[in-house]
């Protein structure tokens, strides 16, 4: 039997009572801050951001493979700051990519491996864990530099398969700033995953436009009406989670075409794919939408093994269902059923201009054991473990990303548009956007010293 709209309308936490990975999160008690135009214009208020709240989060850097044999690298950059990144004999250490002599940026690569760096300016090289071992005439000194110059270092962590850091010495450690969200991540077991996409994109707008539009789900069906192929979006379904510390998630119901979906006696092609690569008959779901998602879930159970893989550690909603993270403040994780496909979507500050920003996106997949090549049927898409995967840097508009992204980034500067506006006042938000609310309010509460201490 077909079950009604009403039966349907429940949230991830109804559907799933008891379970541990869907449960809701007390909601605490907002802030509501004005969200107005200047806080993604204002020079002023980037600085601010800057000084009291970058330098205190803990953010993600890389995959830990890019740094697993001693000598591996890789560089990237926060705001101003040029960072490296490299696996020493004890672990992988964090260090201003700056040569300490005459302050040159120190490593040019995006990664690599190497046994020392040295600055093309002057030529001082350093060694794996920071420690100067060679300059030019270090005779012509009032002291041997090498005997007391090191590169500037910071914390890093390697945390779910990545490479985390931290350029405040006195600000909390990773698992308090995580928080509950650690548990959450770690239920995945994302350590063995694999980045196959890697871009990084200059777009014209404040950062806070780009992560604004992964708090909430309330633009589906304007922005992205071919996700209610798969995704239950009614506003009564999707369920918002705020926890300490800024960090939120969204969980949607997935492997069930939206009620809005029509028409609701077919099924689209992404839902018969689903059904079809688990050897379950499509026209028997024609009509019973509302029941693919425990289908499926049953099924994935029962021949789990025969498919190779091993679902123990999931729950039923991590089988069929779509998990979104925010990682405070600008770092969303959106997590495919099963965990084998997760999309990193983060924006990171310009260094000098408040309406600028950098847009990072990855895939990263779980092969197989002794597969080189995995079908993604969510995007329809053949992804290849490649080792040398290339990173491509562009500007908004040179080149595409993906369909379903590019509708997100291309929204973003007309949203920035509207922030130098003297027509536009401040947000006006409905529930559905709270996590928006409380992405502002949580910035506020670094800028005036009430987090990260």
């Amino acid at each position: 039997m077909s079950l009604t709209m009403e039966e349907r309308n429940i949230t991830p936490s109804e559907a799933y009572p008891g379970d541990k990975t869907t449960t809701k999160a007390a909601e605490p008690e907002l802030l509501k801050v004005e969200i107005t135009g200047d806080r993604y214009t204002s020079k002023e208020f980037k600085d601010q951001e800057w000084a009291h709240m970058w330098r205190r989060v803990w953010m993600i850097a890389g995959m830990a493979d890019d740094c697993a044999e001693p000598g591996d690298f890789f560089t990237c950059d926060l705001g101003h700051e040029p960072l490296l990144f490299v696996r020493g004999k004890d672990g992988i250490n964090g260090f201003y990519n700056i040569c300490q002599h005459r302050g040159a940026k120190l490593v040019l690569q995006d990664k690599g491996t190497m046994d020392s760096f040295s600055c093309i300016y002057h030529g001082w090289k350093y060694g794996l864990e920071g420690e100067l071992v060679e300059a030019q005439d270090r005779d012509d000194f009032e002291r041997d530099p090498c005997e007391h110059v090191r590169l500037a270092d910071f914390r890093t962590e390697i945390f779910a398969g990545f490479v985390w850091y931290c350029l405040d010495d006195d600000a909390p450690g990773l698992d308090d700033f995580l928080g509950d969200m650690k548990e959450q991540l770690e239920s995945w077991q994302l350590n063995d995953g694999f980045r196959v996409e890697h871009f990084t994109v200059e777009l014209p707008c404040n950062w806070k436009v780009v992560i604004d539009n992964f708090q909430e789900g309330y633009h589906i069906r304007t922005l992205h009406p071919q996700l209610m192929e798969t995704v239950n979006e009614n506003k009564e379904s999707v369920q918002y989670d705020l926890y300490d510390g800024g960090h939120s998630r969204m969980i949607l119901l997935g492997c069930d075409p939206s009620p809005n979906f029509q028409p609701q006696n077919t099924l689209p092609d992404s839902i018969t794919h689903m059904l079809t690569k688990w050897d379950i008959n499509p026209e028997e779901y024609k009509d019973r939408h509302g029941e693919i998602r425990p289908a499926l879930q049953q099924t994935k159970r029962e021949k789990s093994a025969e498919r190779g893989k091993d679902f123990s550690h999931l729950s039923d909603a991590q089988l069929t269902d779509n998990f979104l993270y925010d990682l405070f403040p600008s770092c969303a994780l959106s997590v495919y059923p099963e965990g084998e496909y997760v999309w990193l979507l983060r924006s990171r500050p310009h260094p000098d201009d408040p309406e600028k920003c950098l847009f990072d996106y990855w895939t990263i997949a779980k092969f197989p054991e002794g597969e080189d090549t995995l079908y993604w049927e969510h995007m329809d898409m053949t992804l290849t473990r490649d080792a040398e995967i290339e990173h491509k840097q562009f500007k908004w508009g040179e080149e595409s990303i993906s369909f379903g992204i590019d509708q997100d980034v291309d929204i973003a500067p007309i949203v920035q548009q509207g922030m130098r506006s003297h027509g536009f006042k401040k947000a006006i938000l409905c529930h559905q956007e709270r996590r928006v609310q409380f992405l502002h309010d949580n910035i506020d509460r670094y800028i005036k010293g009430d987090l990260g201490r």
